[in-house]
């Protein structure tokens, strides 16, 4: 008799939920990156890490139909791309933008929780 395979639908939502409970400790790397002086990685650029994991994180909200995530990492992502093809630091300004997006998403994140928990307890 064979195996019952997961259903599509709920492999995506198991990939779904893993994604978001990483959002928190993805948030703080990128928060350091944008924030770290840029000489403390002799691979990487502080810039090219901040774009590279925000274009990460952008694309699997995008993949997992999480639109307001998406949506706000794309802010930030924009902002990383632009300063990572100058090479150019953040400025305070940009600082703002990013930081504002990152806490949306730590928003919307509550809301998905809440509304997760709501559903488990009917």
């Amino acid at each position: 008799m064979p195996e019952d395979k997961p259903r599509f639908e709920d492999r995506v939502a198991e990939i779904r939920m893993r994604f978001l409970e990483t959002i928190p400790d993805r948030l703080k790397e990128i928060r350091e990156a944008i924030q770290t002086p840029e000489n403390s990685d002799p691979e990487e650029t502080q810039l090219r890490k901040a774009h590279r994991m925000l274009h990460d994180m952008t694309g699997s909200a995008a993949m997992l139909e999480l639109d307001h995530i998406e949506g706000a990492f794309r802010r930030a992502l924009r902002i990383a791309e632009v300063a990572d093809a100058k090479n150019t630091p953040f400025n305070s300004e940009e600082l703002v933008i990013i930081n504002d997006a990152l806490a949306d998403i730590l928003d919307v994140l509550g809301q998905e929780n809440a509304s997760a928990q709501n559903q488990n307890q009917d």
